[in-house]
């Protein structure tokens, strides 16, 4: 009961607290860009996404985090093309990675995930990002031993889930499920 009463309390102080810049209500993003990016580096990936004829304005983070080995971000992001609709574009060391659109800016598949190798103090790893279509109930990692691993789904802009974690191992199967429990989207990450 003490443990609940403490959860509650800090829940709602949470709420009176102010939040930083980085947190701005306007932000549509799950993940602000100063968690992922700083000012300098998003300025250069907006500016980069600019020059392949994406609207640097409406430019979003939808999943993303910092590598541990390097430092670096790597995240995925959602750009606006007049040519090609809605875009997703992988970054990686602030190098935009080759793009997947739809002209009805709708997620074409079930899931959009890519790896990343990542070291940490414990041993190496594998960083994910990704987006899933609204309809999916849980994604799941499955590791080379047949380990099962939940992720996190938060909701992001254009209707889809956001994803993002890492595991401490390489050669992940990366599942997505709708709420009967069939698997409708699956993507192998090494």
């Amino acid at each position: 009961m003490v443990g609940a009463v403490l959860i509650a309390s800090a829940g709602a102080v949470s709420l009176l607290l102010p939040r930083g810049a980085s947190t701005s209500a306007t932000d549509s993003s799950p993940f602000p860009v100063g968690h992922v990016f700083t000012n300098a580096e998003w300025s250069k990936v907006k500016t980069s996404l600019n020059a392949r004829g994406f609207d640097a304005s409406a430019v979003r983070v939808v999943s993303g985090l910092r590598l541990e080995s390097n430092n670096e971000p790597f995240a995925l992001v959602r750009a606006q093309s007049q040519a090609r609709g809605v875009c997703f574009v992988l970054i990686r060391d602030l190098k935009p990675g080759p793009a997947t659109c739809s002209s009805d800016g709708h997620l074409d598949t079930p899931l959009l995930a890519f790896g990343a190798a990542d070291a940490s103090a414990s041993g190496t790893m594998t960083e994910v990002v990704g987006v899933a279509q609204h309809r999916i109930s849980g994604v799941a990692l499955v590791d080379p031993r047949g380990f099962v691993s939940g992720l996190a789904i938060v909701p992001t802009v254009g209707g889809l889930w956001s994803v993002t974690g890492g595991y401490g191992s390489s050669h992940l199967v990366f599942r997505a499920r709708i709420a009967s429990g069939r698997i409708v989207g699956q993507i192998t990450i090494p």
